[in-house]
């Protein structure tokens, strides 16, 4: 009898039984498909490979520094696709079965499935544990358009592993995921339509980065309706899709269609009914805090168990998980300080409440805002695209940090921290940070709260 059996392979999985593996347990890890999960295989990996090469593609055709002279020239999407397959393939092997087999965790092939609150059943036999983890995942979901499900549509697997170079895009769903991969088609050659049925993209941010972040895209040309319900869609050598917005009704014809608008935990066919785990109407597993379900033998973490969506939520949630559940520990799981990011260009990251979120929550709260073009580092790269908002309450303490900038991703890092440990904005102004750098906005905009930046001279 194993001490930890887990169900899943993707960072959640993998994370708890190196956990498990390390704390001198008996753990095994199920896998009825590919081992790796969503994010090395059809996420972020190879998502942000895509991404990282139309974004070469578009800045050779791009000349901000006058005497240099660069070129676009023509895409051969395969090639480009190729060599993403090939990184995903090398970080498949290495970082999740070459590390379950550096822990001598076995990887069981399978569909795994609870026959009682106890047991479960691999491939049809019988197979039992002290404690399980469900890390099985999500999946992606087609809303109920009619005729959708029947055209079948591109969902972000297929839109990764591309069967044509479409000449045109449309994408149904204005969140990360549809933003990122319509983005990169659209800088690759294609002509790309966004379609979002709430009144702005990226609706959970603040909304005057999703306002800028929508002017620069249709700037590069993509267009994009919000507030659009899409009614039909229908297959007829090309994809035509019938919408609604603005009280007018509109068609479009395109190459292909790519459905961005959410995903499912992965749940069907595991026999939760059997093991007294119950679930919510989404079909996520319902967890307490430290990720136990209905059922004290059995835990869930990422995807499944409907936390956040981010891979690294999924391995800090896997990691607790096996903890909790085989040294009957209570450490919970802590999301306050969770960053969001959208790896668009310009990029978005988050950390902390929004500006509504702060008003609503606090009774007094300031806002500082700085644009790029007050940062040298973007000042020197002749690319001031977004801004830096900072959110304190009245005493000043860090409640939310917003950016809008090339490789906003890494400019945030700060902002966790700050408000992982309650910082004040004063506490960015008395630290050090390089100049030249872009991280160095963070300090100008908690400048900013209380004087003009613009009046200061470099590193003051």
């Amino acid at each position: 009898m194993y001490d930890l059996l887990i169900i899943g392979s993707g960072s959640a999985g993998v994370a708890a039984a190196i956990e498990a593996a390390e704390n001198g347990a008996t753990v095994a890890v199920i896998e009825a498909e590919t081992v790796g999960g969503t994010c090395v295989n059809v996420g972020c990996v190879p998502s942000k490979t895509l991404l990282r090469a139309a974004e070469a593609y578009h800045r050779a055709g791009q000349r901000p520094f006058k005497g240099i002279a660069t070129q676009a020239n023509d895409v051969d999407l395969k090639a480009v696709i190729s060599q993403k397959d090939e990184l995903v393939e090398g970080l498949r092997q290495a970082k999740y079965a070459d590390v379950l087999a550096s822990y001598a965790v076995p990887l069981l092939k399978g569909k795994a499935r609870f026959i009682s609150p106890e047991r479960l059943e691999l491939n049809g036999e019988p197979l039992q544990a002290k404690r399980y983890l469900i890390a099985s995942g999500a999946e992606a979901t087609l809303p109920p358009i009619s005729g959708l499900r029947e055209s079948q549509p591109w969902t972000y697997i297929e839109a990764l592993a591309p069967d044509i170079h479409p000449e045109s895009l449309l994408v149904i769903g204005g969140g990360p995921i549809g933003l990122e991969i319509a983005q990169a088609y659209a800088r690759l050659g294609t002509k790309v339509t966004v379609l979002e049925a709430l009144p702005r993209i990226l609706p959970t941010e603040d909304e005057a980065l999703s306002t800028d972040l929508k002017g620069y895209l249709e700037a590069e040309g993509l267009e994009i309706y919000t507030g659009a319900k899409v009614s039909a869609v229908k297959l007829s050598g090309k994809y035509e899709v019938s919408a609604e917005f603005n009280d007018r009704k509109r068609s479009f014809s395109v190459d292909r269609l790519l459905v961005a608008t959410g995903r499912r935990p992965r749940t069907q066919g595991l026999g939760l009914a059997a093991a007294a785990v119950d679930t919510d109407t989404g079909g996520a597993i319902k967890v307490n805090d430290y990720l136990a379900s209905s059922n004290p033998k059995i835990y869930a973490a990422g995807d499944v168990a409907g936390l956040p969506q981010f891979v690294y939520v999924a391995a800090q949630s896997g990691r607790i998980a096996a903890k909790n559940a085989l040294q009957n520990k209570a450490s919970p799981l802590d999301l306050s300080a969770l960053p969001r990011v959208t790896f668009s260009d310009p990029a978005v990251a988050a950390v902390g409440l929004t500006e509504a979120e702060a008003r609503a929550k606090h009774q007094d709260i300031r806002v500082s805002v700085l644009p790029m073009d007050q940062v040298p580092r973007a000042l020197a790269a002749f690319d001031t695209r977004g801004f830096i908002k900072l959110v304190v309450n009245g005493e000043g303490t860090i409640l939310g940090v917003h950016v809008l900038a090339p490789e906003a991703g890494e400019i945030i890092q700060e902002g966790i921290m700050a408000i992982k440990f309650e910082l004040n904005y004063r506490d960015l102004i008395d630290t050090f940070h390089p100049y030249l750098t872009a991280v160095e906005g963070l300090r100008l905009v908690a400048q900013a709260m209380d004087k003009d930046v613009g009046q200061l001279s470099c590193c003051a």
